[in-house]
């Protein structure tokens, strides 16, 4: 079986934080045999995550299990998205199954208030007791751009006073949309919903060659993508990743959708200020650095370069966050990101000083008491060999002869005057 590198050093991880092969072979879709033989054959690449893991700190025994966030690559946390097909959930024990780390729900569908989800307002409120990070999404049959807005703005009232940890996602997968109106029918729904919500594009594979996906990018925050395959398609760029539809989660009865999140959503959610969130300050990300639009490529070599510095770093979107680190390794990273011709953006610790105020005139350097009197000792200095040269001047000017010279020039300028 062909398998990437990639797709080993995550199997690598998931074992490190601490599920044996049976557990990653259901998550993954692949043999729990093959996976035993995979681990065995990568043992050094798994002591390696280990050593690193504890190098920088971090007790996986403290954490529930499995732990997938490890600090050297981009966040990943386990996931469900239910509506009412599974039924009424037993929330608590959801909460107490240690691989779901978030869930999305479904709002509704359709543009009709008739059309909200009858699980929705319980879902809501169970995760919100239970603590549970909570996403939703819209599932739309829209046709035309109008219909599209029409529930567009329908999501947005039915979200109204709430707050969502992940994104609220247009879910556009229905075939009986035309494909020459995919595009535009989601463009219309996110510019209905409004400039509040961190906004997500949901649909899977075989969907996305019939859309302007990078249109939509530019209408939204994040994307959602299906694929159940064993080795999905890795070219369409994705936040998170919905993986199969035949789960098995404790307090659901039934198959349900699992998803793997490959960044640390909440963060992002909070400092855009969207979801509910007020907009944090941006010291959030402490002596860091947020680097991009980045390509796959540029994407790659930023990566390694933190990760030879033994800096954490994560994916955020078409940007990668790199630190917290020293001030030298951010130069260092700065200067490369420049180099590759990539934006870089830092942030002051909480403990760097501010920037001091504008002189009032800014002409005028701002200097210490000290250069301040050793200037004025050096011009004194100067003036008294300038009082010192006018003395002599005077002096000289004083001597007859010089009277005679003097006399001289006077009548010479009285005769060029004539």
């Amino acid at each position: 079986m062909n398998i990437t590198q990639e797709r080993i050093r995550e199997i690598c991880k998931s074992f490190v934080s601490g599920l044996d092969a049976e557990q990653i072979a259901a998550v993954e879709g692949l043999d729990a045999a093959f996976v035993e033989l995979l681990l065995a054959d990568h043992a050094k690449e798994c002591c390696e995550i280990r050593e690193y893991l504890d190098r920088m700190g971090w007790t996986l025994a403290e954490e529930p299990t499995p732990v997938l966030l490890v600090r050297s690559s981009p966040a990943l946390a386990h996931g469900i998205d239910v509506s009412k097909h599974q039924g009424t959930i037993n929330w608590d024990a959801v909460a107490a199954d240690p691989s779901v780390q978030f869930a999305i729900l479904r709002a509704g569908y359709g543009r009709y208030e008739s059309q909200v989800d009858a699980q929705w307002a319980r879902n809501y409120a169970e995760c919100k007791r239970l603590g549970i990070p909570v996403g939703a999404y819209w599932y739309s049959y829209a046709t035309t751009p109008a219909d599209a807005a029409t529930e567009g703005r329908l999501f947005d009232k039915v979200l109204a006073g709430k707050q969502f940890e992940y994104p609220v996602y247009f879910d556009q997968e229905d075939g009986s949309i035309p494909a020459a109106q995919r595009t535009a029918c989601a463009l219309a729904f996110f510019d209905a919903m409004g400039a509040d919500w961190y906004k997500g594009y949901y649909s899977y594979t075989s969907w996305m060659p019939s859309v302007d996906l990078a249109a939509i990018r530019q209408h939204c925050d994040t994307v959602w993508l299906a694929d159940y395959r064993a080795n999905p398609d890795q070219t369409i760029q994705r936040d998170m990743h919905q993986y199969t539809s035949s789960g098995t989660v404790a307090g659901i009865g039934g198959r349900v959708d699992c998803n793997r999140a490959y960044v640390d959503i909440p963060t992002l959610v909070r400092a855009a200020g969207k979801n509910g969130f007020e907009k944090e300050d941006n010291t959030m990300y402490s002596d860091t650095l947020k680097i991009g639009p980045v390509s796959g490529g540029d994407r790659k070599t930023m990566a390694a370069l933190a990760e030879s510095l033994n800096l954490p770093h994560f994916d955020a979107g078409d940007y990668i966050i790199v630190g917290p680190a020293s001030e030298g390794d951010r130069k260092q990273v700065a200067a490369k990101a420049q180099a590759l011709g990539l934006g870089v953006e830092g942030y002051l610790s909480p403990e760097e000083p501010e920037e001091p105020e504008t002189p009032e005139n800014p002409d005028v350097p701002d200097m210490e008491f000290d250069e301040v009197m050793f200037m004025l000792a050096k011009l004194d200095g100067k003036l008294d060999r300038v009082l010192e040269k006018l003395e002599l001047v005077q002096q000289a000017l004083e001597d007859p002869a010089a009277q005679q010279v003097l006399e001289k020039l006077t009548a010479a300028g009285a005769a060029l005057a004539l």
